[in-house]
């Protein structure tokens, strides 16, 4: 998992290692240092059907995740990212591009917790930080979508963030380098993680 192109030292971290590490650090350690198998509440494949179904749907609505349709200039689904400056990629589920030149990174949920979790926002600032580079616009905002309630939410994305997350990404590959486990985050969340069975 290095960076290509560069002198090998450089690991690229994806997005949704970022998500992951603010849901439990140790977490990420068991999947990306031990590769341990995940084993997933709710199957990939669902997801991957439903994550489909909402785009159909999206394309029938009166709006497009908040935005008028004579707001919109253009909307991406499933947009690979990369930045070999960062070392970080992803792949974000829709991008709104504005006619005021405004880009908006789209993160659709299928959760029954609608909460900003501090996870959520910096998946949607490493976003940020990646269009930025993609399309050379300032991104100040992103939006969380919940299928389910059929609601979203606006989120603001501000410079002091893109300077945490990019620390964050500095420590995240720290511990992907490292033999030490790290700690757990909380026992509750145990409950819901996909590598607890391996877990002590």
């Amino acid at each position: 998992m290095k960076v290509s192109g560069l002198d090998g030292s450089k690991q690229v971290i994806n997005v949704w290692d970022i998500l992951q590490y603010y849901y439990c650090p140790r977490k990420v350690y068991f999947l990306k240092v031990l590769g341990v198998p995940p084993i997933y509440k709710w199957g990939i494949e669902e997801g991957e059907e439903e994550h489909k179904k909402e785009i159909k749907r999206s394309k029938e609505r009166k709006d497009f995740f908040g935005f008028k349709h004579e707001e919109v200039e253009k909307i991406i689904y499933k947009l690979p990212l990369e930045s070999l400056e960062l070392g970080l990629e992803g792949k974000v589920d829709a991008v709104v591009l504005l006619k005021n030149g405004e880009v908006i990174p789209i993160e659709i949920k299928y959760s029954n917790y609608m909460n900003i979790f501090r996870g959520r926002k910096k998946q949607l600032t490493a976003y940020a930080l990646l269009l930025e580079q993609k399309f050379d616009r300032k991104v100040t905002k992103g939006v969380l979508y919940f299928p389910k309630q059929n609601k979203l939410v606006k989120v603001s994305i501000e410079q002091g963030d893109k300077e945490a997350l990019k620390k964050d990404i500095a420590k995240i590959r720290e511990l992907l380098s490292s033999e030490k486990i790290p700690m757990k985050s909380s026992r509750e969340k145990c409950i819901y993680c996909e590598v607890s069975k391996y877990c002590i």
